[in-house]
């Protein structure tokens, strides 16, 4: 009976140490997911930054095109406005010579051609339509 005593200790001592390591072995197994699934949420967090980071460099490089074209028509607009400014001091500085029979000729030439510069000017869209009735009538107006 001494024998089978120990025997019986044995086995019981074994099976609570096997009980043991399978606790252990599950304890590690849930520890491991749960840290794979901390990682996983980790690099979705990391992705949804970077992202947004892509987004944002995005909007700010538009934000300067943008800016740039503005830049862009805000100086064609000057340089058109340069252009009408001038065509007005050619017509005041035509408008004070006194036209002869064969010089009536060659300003009406001259009016035509300011006209049509004039239209191109509206209509490549450097001049508005009020600018364009004022500085036509003062054409009109010198060749009277």
């Amino acid at each position: 009976m001494k024998l089978g005593l120990r025997t019986l200790v044995i086995f019981m001592v074994a099976i609570s140490m096997a009980m043991a390591q399978t606790s252990d072995m599950a304890d590690a197994t849930e520890r491991s997911q749960t840290y794979d699934e901390q990682r996983a949420r980790s690099l979705e967090s990391e992705r949804a930054r970077l992202g947004n980071q892509r987004i944002q460099t995005e909007l700010e490089i538009r934000a300067r095109e943008e800016q740039r074209r503005l830049e862009e028509a805000e100086q064609e607009k000057r340089r058109a406005q340069d252009e009408a400014a001038k065509s007005d001091e050619a017509i005041a500085r035509s408008s004070e010579s006194v036209p002869t029979e064969a010089g009536d000729s060659i300003d009406m030439s001259r009016t035509l051609k300011q006209l049509r510069s004039l239209g191109e000017l509206k209509d490549d869209g450097y001049i508005t339509e009020d600018e364009f009735r004022r500085i036509k009538q003062k054409i009109l107006d010198s060749r009277l």
